[in-house]
């Protein structure tokens, strides 16, 4: 009799409440799932930021992240090798990027000032327009490297490693630079830039 009563309780409690059950449990389980994803979710070792004319598919971008990913450590020590990439692709003669409607220099900049992107691939157009941004690459990685411009960047098909890491072939006739470091940035971060970009001058040598 007793246990009858137990189920009547829950049924009479099921029949009045149960869109209210079925959203609280729904509101669980999403809430669970969001919160395992973010746990998992790993903070990237290098940022790359591509401007150009010319942008990458989805699989070109997938292809050219494994690559970095390849060359990379775990230099954040969250036992994964993770690389971010942005793009921005503008159209020539005209005022806005395909992704933000801001000019492409606006862009730019906003990602020179704000941006995590350390990293920089650019068109020829951007890299002439913008080398006074970019370090002197033998001065931060302490060698000479071959086939610099202007002490500032490298044409992709130059690199040592081109050859040797096919998702660079998307990039032949850009260039390659790592952004100044400026006051405020983490220096660990940006020195771990800079061993990306070490690792990947002597990739595969």
């Amino acid at each position: 009799m007793k246990e009858n009563k137990f189920f009547k309780f829950f049924e009479n409690i099921w029949y009045h409440y149960k869109y209210v059950i079925l959203i609280g449990l729904a509101a669980i389980i999403m809430i669970s799932v969001a919160t395992c994803q973010a746990v998992s979710k790993k903070t990237p070792d290098v940022f790359v930021y591509h401007i150009s004319t010319k942008g990458l598919s989805v699989a070109a971008k997938e292809h050219f992240i494994q690559n970095v990913e390849l060359v990379a450590g775990d230099y954040n020590n969250d036992g994964a090798v993770k690389a971010d990439f942005k793009e921005d692709v503008y159209i020539p003669d005209q005022i806005s990027t395909v992704q933000t409607g801001l000019s492409a220099t606006d862009s730019f900049n906003f990602e020179l000032a704000l941006g995590d992107c350390i990293i920089y691939i650019m068109d020829k157009n951007f890299f002439e327009s913008n080398k006074e941004y970019m370090a002197d690459l033998s001065e931060i990685t302490g060698v000479n490297i071959d086939n610099v411009v202007d002490g500032k960047g490298i044409k992709i098909s130059d690199l040592p490693s081109y050859k040797k890491l096919s998702g660079l072939a998307y990039f032949k006739d850009e260039y390659i630079s790592i952004k100044k470091k400026k006051d405020g940035m983490n220096e660990k971060e940006y020195n771990n830039h800079v061993l990306f970009f070490e690792a990947l001058l002597n990739y595969g040598s």
